[in-house]
Parts: structure tokens; C-alpha cells; sequence
């Protein structure tokens, strides 16, 4: 039986690398420990010299989706500087200072997205949506390590079923700090309104289908959102906003219906289905149905798909709206200002440029625009760099250095 120490170094921190450390011991047969240490993560491990050894190359070379791992030491421990463990369990997180890399907001993921819209789900329907591989994470974080009672989803204490796979090894939300369902999660509302869930819902969606512009707080901040196709919306949205020629970014239901309003590249799709969801530009076909004040006199138009749940509920309730499938959806602030993340800003600075404001009880601790990226020589060529990439450093081969 020996001991060791792995000290964990990169985007470890809220993609689920903690379950991930505790479900791959048990499955090598390993003992012990795992635990965030605010800028690494310390993972304790008893085991034969063959079991460690395969399970730290488990770790190197296959580590969570979402994970990166820059580095990862090993200590050899003495006979007799811990006791025996009987388990491998995720223990309580520490503050130690050093390099720190937060995990940007994730996209929700296919299989959250499946049970938001299966009848049967407990969470059907449900906003707030999550598992250890999408959901917020810097825009909820108050402070490192990452953990629920660190983050805005303090104020949501987990009823017993969430906790129940909060805890159990075996499910998709083992250890995924944000999780809550309709129980015990936040809520959204229109402000000003006695409506709340899918009555405010369903109140937004009638509001654009009839012409009018709403504010719709998602995960970084507010938008302002207009049915993309009705040409009177749109201007009233320019008008207000005094922004006569600039382009609008527009939220499209699927990629099925990007593809029919642009011309995609197989790499462009997967840039745009991926899990960071950026604004993307992309060639206008000539046939397209989106109104022409969308990008006046321009041959590219800045296209995402939904990265919220309540984003994709816009699109797809059930309430027998006939919605349109593709929404303007641009920062919600005044001209020059940061966007708006809580209801006082929102009503004060763009709540003369709406009809009315969905908004949620889920505090944003940091503010995050959308990421916009063009495309040069086949690749993603980054103009704004937030949502879903800040705060990642951007990694650099050393010849590069100056």
C-alpha cells in the first residue's frame, strides 16, 4: 500500500474534475481524498504502485470535457503520514493562494437540454438547468475555491432530491455546485408584474410575437430581444436605442435554422453547436428571411444559438404561440455603459427601451457580454473575448514569447 499526493494545476474548478477524480479512484480500486484548493486541486490516493499509476494517467490523459490540466506533481508520502482510508470522498475545499483558473460559463448541455423539454423530467421546464458539464460558473462566483456556498446559489438551498444526486456518484449532477430544479431554484419573473415562471414566460413570447421588445436577463447580464424578422420592431428597437446602423446579433433556434438563413462551413458549425456558443459572423444568403435592418448594408450577420435554458424556452414552450425561430438579442445597456445585471439597472437604464422585463431571482456576480468571433483562413478569429472563454488565459507556444 502506498500514498501519494497529486497537486492538480489548470482549469480544474467547476467542470466537474472533483466528481470526476472520486468516480475514476473507485473504478481503479484507489482510497482517499479529493479537495479544491483554490488554485489547484489536491487529490490524496492510496493504492498499489500499478493501481496509481494507472489512475494518474487516467486523470492525464482523459480529464473532464471542459477540463485542462497545465501541470500535475506527484509527492510520495511516508508509511505513516496518514492513516488508512477505507473510501475515496470529495471533501471540503480549502483557500490556498497561487495561479487561479476559473471555468468560463458553460453552454447547457444535450442531455440538459433533452430533459428540459421531456414531460416525464423532474425539471421539465425548469430555467436554471444544470449539470457538472454546463451552467454558470464565473458569472455566479463570488469567491475561490469553487463551491455552492461561494457562488449567488447559496441563496438556494438544495431540496432533498437534488441533494440526493448532488451526493451520489452515479448521476450527471455528482457534485455540481449550481443544481436545482423547479423546487428549490430560482425563479423568473416580470418586474413590475404579479407574473412569475412560465406565465412570464409565455408573457414574453406573446410580447415579441405582437411586435414589442422585451429585456430578458440570462447569464452574464440583460438583453434586449425583438422578433429578427419584423422590420417596425426592429427600427423602434434602433430608434431607442440610438443605434442607427450598427448591426444587431441574432439568437437563432437551432442550427438548422442558421443554416437556412446563412451559408455554414462543416467548421463553422461545430464553432457555433459548440459549448462555448459565441456570437459568430456569418455570409447572409440571399433568400434569407431576416429583415434587412438586422445588418444594414452588410454581407454578414452575427448569428448564436441558444446557451440558457431560458433562452431555448423563449423559443419552444408549450403554450401554443406561434414564435418566431430567430431574436435579435443585443447587450441590454445604454450607449457606453456596462451591461445591466440586476433589476435597479435594468429598470433605470433600459427600461425605456422595452415593454417589459423578464428578469430571475439568480444574483450575476460578474457581468458577461457574448463573445463575437469572425472567421479568417478556416478559423475562429476572436473580436470580443467573454462568455464562454474569460477568464481562460490565452495559452502561447514559448517561442512566441517576446
Amino acid at each position: 500500500m502506498q500514498t501519494v499526493i497529486f497537486h492538480v494545476y489548470g482549469i480544474v474548478q467547476g467542470v466537474g474534475f472533483r466528481p470526476f477524480a472520486a468516480v475514476t479512484a473507485e473504478r481503479f480500486g484507489i482510497c482517499g481524498t479529493v479537495a479544491n484548493k483554490g488554485s489547484y486541486v489536491e487529490i490524496i490516493a492510496q493504492g498499489d504502485a500499478a493501481q496509481l499509476a494507472a489512475f494518474a494517467a487516467e486523470i492525464r490523459q482523459h480529464p473532464p470535457e471542459r477540463a485542462m490540466i497545465l501541470g500535475m506533481d506527484k509527492e510520495n508520502c511516508t508509511d505513516d503520514a496518514f492513516s488508512v482510508f477505507s473510501s475515496f470522498s470529495i471533501i471540503e475545499s480549502e483557500k490556498e493562494y497561487g495561479d487561479i483558473f476559473v471555468s468560463p460559463d458553460i453552454a447547457t448541455c444535450g442531455k440538459c437540454q433533452r430533459e428540459l423539454f421531456d414531460p416525464q423530467n423532474r425539471r421539465y421546464l425548469h430555467p436554471f438547468i444544470n449539470c457538472t458539464q454546463c451552467g454558470p460558473r464565473l458569472t455566479i462566483l463570488d469567491t475561490m475555491p469553487y463551491d455552492r456556498e461561494r457562488t449567488s446559489m447559496h441563496e438556494f438551498p438544495m431540496c432533498p432530491a437534488c441533494a440526493a444526486e448532488y451526493h451520489d456518484p452515479e448521476t450527471r449532477r455528482y457534485d455540481a455546485q449550481p443544481v436545482c430544479c423547479n423546487d428549490c431554484g430560482p425563479e423568473v419573473y416580470i418586474i413590475g408584474s404579479d407574473l412569475r415562471g412560465g406565465a412570464a414566460i409565455t408573457a414574453v413570447r406573446r410580447a415579441i410575437t405582437e411586435g414589442k421588445i422585451a429585456a430578458v436577463k440570462g447569464i452574464g447580464g440583460f438583453h434586449l430581444c425583438c422578433d429578427a424578422k419584423n422590420a417596425d420592431a426592429v427600427n423602434r428597437l434602433r430608434t431607442l436605442k440610438h443605434r442607427p446602423m450598427k448591426p444587431f446579433a441574432v439568437m437563432m433556434r437551432d442550427a438548422e435554422t442558421a443554416e437556412r438563413e446563412c451559408n455554414i462551413s462543416d467548421s463553422q458549425r461545430e464553432m457555433l453547436t459548440g459549448w462555448q456558443k459565441p456570437i459568430l459572423l456569418l455570409e447572409k444568403r440571399e433568400n434569407m428571411s431576416l429583415c434587412d435592418e438586422i445588418a444594414p448594408d452588410n454581407r454578414t450577420v452575427g448569428v448564436m444559438l441558444p446557451y440558457a435554458p431560458v433562452q431555448m424556452l423563449l423559443f419552444a414552450y408549450p403554450d401554443g404561440i406561434d414564435m418566431t425561430d430567430c431574436l435579435v438579442m443585443t447587450s441590454g445597456n445604454a450607449h457606453g455603459a456596462p451591461i445591466c445585471r440586476n433589476d435597479a439597472d435594468a429598470v433605470q437604464e433600459i427600461g425605456g427601451f422595452c415593454d417589459l422585463i423578464l428578469s430571475h431571482d439568480r444574483k450575476i456576480r460578474l457581468r458577461a457580454d457574448d463573445s463575437v468571433c469572425d472567421w479568417l483562413f478556416d478559423k475562429p478569429y476572436m473580436i470580443r473575448r467573454s462568455r464562454g472563454f474569460a477568464p481562460l488565459p490565452v495559452m502561447m507556444h514559448r517561442k512566441q514569447h517576446r
